[in-house]
């Protein structure tokens, strides 16, 4: 089979209609159709959190009211409790002890502006644009976790009975008991510990007596755990130091999160003047409250 090299007119006619799909409505998602393999998925991808042990909620504008210009929503607060919140710029967490309610600021997260080169997009194999958006997901997940940390770390810095440390240089069972009895002295249950995966595998490590029969049988078959003590959940995050373990009461006396605008993309520019790259960033409006010093604790594993 011989080679025929396109003319100059055939190669315009190529060059327009790649412009012309660009330009129409979900034109670039159209350039690419398989799928990222799933071993690739498995391997990179990131799971969020903060929506795990925070009570999320859609709001409309309906629902907030202005300060400075800036909207917000007020949600009750207990009296006896000191709770958390980020101001409407989402950067400096702040502590509420006094009132009977809090105002709570809506923030913007976003991902990078990740550059889309058209190019690779042509070539790629899977996906590339619906994996550049995965990617980006995942860097707003990161912000919403690292923020909710900063809350949490605010709130068990200024309540000495929600920490907990150890001279052990691993997870053990009794630590992790203690971390929960942080919160238990509330009488609030604990639904879900929070930790690196690097920490979450010194469980097993623990002796068969640290384990009923059913959680050994789990161990045995699949490897690993994710719940513990009935249906507490273990989470892996990598955004969790490997010296901290953070546990969490239900949704319902954690807080809140707030949704205005959930997680959306945008196409913007690309620096080359040709328009041979594109942006694409993703961007939400949330809001982030904790409701109770009570229903948060940490623990910190020694590093010597």
């Amino acid at each position: 089979m011989s080679m025929r090299i396109k003319t100059a007119n055939e190669n315009s006619e190529v060059n327009y209609s790649l412009q012309k799909i660009l330009n129409t409505p979900g034109g670039l998602e159209k350039l690419a159709l398989e799928k990222l393999p799933p071993f690739i998925r498995d391997v990179r991808d990131y799971e969020g959190f903060a929506r795990k042990v925070l009570f999320w909620h859609e709001i409309s504008e309906d629902d907030t009211h202005p300060i400075k210009g800036q909207p917000y929503v007020y949600y009750p607060k207990d009296l006896e409790s000191t709770a958390a919140i980020y101001a409407d710029d989402g950067e400096i967490p702040q502590l509420m002890v006094d009132d009977d309610g809090v105002d709570v600021g809506i923030f913007t997260v976003a991902s990078d502006d990740t550059t889309i080169n058209l190019k690779k997009l042509l070539v790629q194999k899977y996906d590339y644009l619906e994996r550049i958006k995965d990617l980006s997901g995942q860097a707003v997940a990161k912000a919403e976790d690292s923020r909710l940390l900063a809350l949490v770390n605010l709130l068990v810095d200024d309540n000495s009975g929600q920490d907990v440390s150890t001279d052990a240089t691993e997870l053990v069972k009794d630590d992790l008991v203690d971390l929960r009895k942080a919160i238990s002295q509330h009488d609030l249950p604990t639904t879900a510990f929070v930790m690196n995966q690097y920490v979450l595998d010194d469980i097993l490590k623990w002796d068969d007596s640290d384990f009923d029969e059913l959680s050994r049988r789990e161990v045995i078959e699949t490897g690993v755990r994710y719940t513990i003590w009935g249906d507490t959940k273990l989470i892996p995050s990598r955004v969790v130091p490997s010296t901290e373990v953070y546990a969490f009461s239900e949704k319902e006396f954690v807080g809140r999160m707030p949704v205005l605008k959930d997680i959306a993309s945008m196409l913007t520019e690309g620096s080359d003047d040709r328009k041979l790259e594109k942006g694409l960033f993703l961007y939400e409006f949330i809001g982030m409250y904790l409701a109770s010093h009570k229903a948060v604790a940490k623990l910190t594993i020694s590093t010597e």
